[in-house]
């Protein structure tokens, strides 16, 4: 089946933060087939992959490439024995809530985590102690170079916290997780606690992108954004959350400008109080080198979206 490709096509309904301009085409591939169709119609040209959007921020201006989303084959969800296969495009909670209902322990780290399984492979997903990562057996991506699919190992990517080691332009498609049996109300009681934490201490009423800074090595980002003043901090739509400061939340109208500006001044301010350089967790599609170069954001890893 070949991708029905729209053109100016707006960005922001596709994003848990509803901020961005417009990308030339988007389309969405719902079998491997139309994504290999799409790729060999690029012929080499860049293009970005979008999932969930859920740990995005995009330009006002919208991005220059063509986006792809992946669809229907790729959400499929299937437990087994003591693994649990997921294509890319599966949401994060409706495999957690699979582990959770069929008692496989060890996921109850991805608890209210947006996004899917793709861009949790991607920027290595999870709590401050595990990452996805850490259940992978193995993952199927296609690697620019190759001519199919590739079978990849944790040793492959490297993982760390909050990032992995892969080529630019890699494409995950599918993930086999361990998910080894347990006790049912073991499993329940976990979940339950690890949820409630989150949801008391995290703003989900109104749309955010998640975590915006990683933790530094010895520190947690949100004590150093408190700490120099800017937990409650508002530019235009968009306002530090007063839940907690380590998010940037969209009240209403928000642009990319303004989450920008705060970011900015978080990091001046932090850096000027602690000599540290904070580095952004959320993606930023379609900004200028300069300014991801201030934001202290990757520019290679930058566009790839969960």
């Amino acid at each position: 089946m070949s991708v029905r490709w729209h053109a100016a096509a707006r960005l922001a309904p596709h994003t848990r933060y509803r901020i961005g301009g417009t990308a030339p085409y988007l389309g969405e591939a719902n079998d491997p087939a139309a994504l290999r169709a799409a790729l060999e119609y690029f012929a080499g040209e860049p293009f970005l992959v979008l999932g969930a959007g859920a740990n995005t921020l995009i330009s006002d201006a919208g991005v220059d490439r063509p986006v792809i989303v992946l669809g229907r084959e790729f959400k499929r969800v299937e437990i087994r024995d003591t693994v649990i296969e997921a294509g890319a495009a599966a949401g994060i909670p409706g495999v957690v809530q699979a582990a959770r209902r069929h008692a496989r322990r060890g996921w109850s780290f991805l608890e209210a985590v947006p996004g899917t399984i793709g861009g949790a492979l991607a920027m290595n997903a999870g709590s401050r102690d595990t990452g996805i990562w850490d259940r992978v057996e193995w993952v199927d991506a296609l690697v620019p170079g190759e001519p199919g699919p590739v079978r990849l190992r944790p040793a492959d990517v490297r993982p760390g916290y909050r990032h992995i080691h892969s080529p630019d332009g890699i494409i995950f498609l599918a993930a086999r997780l361990r998910a080894e049996p347990g006790e049912l109300a073991a499993i329940e009681e976990a979940h339950q606690t690890y949820r409630a934490t989150k949801l008391q201490s995290q703003p989900y009423d109104v749309p955010s992108c998640g975590s915006v800074w990683t933790n530094p090595p010895g520190h947690s980002a949100w004590r150093l954004v408190d700490g120099v003043g800017m937990r409650g901090e508002r530019r235009g739509g968009a306002r530090v959350s007063e839940l907690h400061s380590n998010f940037i939340v969209n009240e209403g109208g928000a642009s990319a400008e303004d989450v920008i500006d705060l970011m900015l001044e978080t990091r001046r301010r932090v850096h000027e109080a602690h000599g540290i350089e904070l580095v952004p967790e959320i993606r930023l599609w379609g900004f200028p080198v300069d300014l991801m170069v201030a934001l202290g954001a990757s520019v290679a890893g930058a566009e790839r979206g969960s």
